[in-house]
């Protein structure tokens, strides 16, 4: 499961020693959550061109930190895993996770109003967000934000949200209750979607290997933009009766942008995405549709003119994603 670094929290805060607290019980409590399944910590592309340079007091920022020499190197560690081991979030993905436009998240800290965007991320993902503790404000279960949007009939709507927001071990343990139905609820549709793929994709054939997949999947709100593809990718095979499959053709016929793995990928991560084709054996399943933070791989027979989908769930290694 993913959650998202509240970006607004790298601020500066009173003295170095209290900088070097906040940061040891954010690691704290982000390692709370990873043994509770929210493995994937986010942060917006803005944030990290700045990140280790901003200060958390005066002539200290996480750069000295990482660098002192007196800092528990287990500290820094999983810090460096933390912030290095997955994805940023950007504006385009933003976007693909809502059916609103021109969508924007503010918060009013003291007397200034700043845009936030890994709080918003966590509000549009329905995930939680995290800060380090450098303002009081910062230690509160619930953030209030400002959401401005624009709706579908072009009227401009501003409304109050709250994001579900965690600081240190405690905080978290808050929102486990929430996360427990969650889970439940996830595995329901899981078991759903694999129960009911042959009455749902009648031309589509799932390998074994997709229903232990979805079942890894967590929670997610994408959950139902998965299925949205999967009908345009079914509805794609009910026509593909002769030629190759050919990746640029859907990606101009459909609302689906399908993507082929590198070379380099391949080599190095081919085996993570054999698949099982029925009555063939293991398939290189090299063709992927992003969906939110989820991505699902499948397979174009050009013998038979079939699609076998083989995977649905998190990015799988790229030779620049590890």
């Amino acid at each position: 499961m993913i959650y998202m670094l509240n970006e607004l929290s790298l601020s500066t805060q009173g003295n170095r020693r209290e900088a070097e607290n906040s940061l040891e019980t954010f690691i704290a409590a982000a390692t709370n959550a990873g043994s509770h399944g929210f493995t994937q910590l986010r942060l917006h592309e803005g944030a990290i061109q700045t990140l280790y340079q901003i200060p958390l007091a005066e002539n200290f920022n996480i750069d000295h930190w990482l660098k002192d020499g007196n800092v528990n190197s287990d500290y820094k560690d999983k810090f460096r895993l933390l912030l290095s081991s997955f994805p940023l979030f950007g504006d385009e993905e933003l976007e693909a996770a809502t059916e609103l436009n021109n969508s924007e998240f503010k918060h009013q800290l003291d007397t200034d109003e700043s845009i936030a965007y890994g709080l918003g991320a966590a509000y549009l993902f329905d995930t939680l967000a995290i800060s380090l503790i450098t303002h009081n404000c910062w230690k509160k279960s619930f953030i209030d934000l400002s959401h401005y949007y624009i709706t579908a009939s072009g009227n401009d709507q501003t409304t109050s949200v709250k994001v579900k927001h965690f600081y240190d071990e405690k905080s978290f343990d808050e929102h486990l209750d929430w996360w427990k139905e969650q889970q439940v609820d996830s595995l329901n549709k899981a078991n759903e979607l694999w129960d009911k793929r042959d009455e749902l994709f009648k031309n589509l054939i799932f390998s074994p290997e997709v229903q232990v997949s979805l079942k890894r999947i967590g929670f997610s709100k994408f959950f139902y933009q998965i299925i949205d593809r999967l009908k345009a990718l079914d509805s794609f095979a009910a026509n593909w009766k002769q030629g190759a499959f050919e990746t640029k053709e859907v990606n101009e016929t459909t609302n689906l942008r399908i993507s082929t793995e590198s070379d380099l990928t391949l080599r190095s991560y081919g085996t993570l995405r054999k698949f099982t084709v029925e009555g063939k054996g293991k398939k290189v399943f090299d063709h992927h549709i992003k969906t939110g933070e989820l991505r699902f791989h499948f397979y174009p027979d050009n013998s038979n003119h079939k699609i076998y989908v083989g995977y649905i769930g998190p990015h799988l290694k790229t030779w620049l994603f590890k």
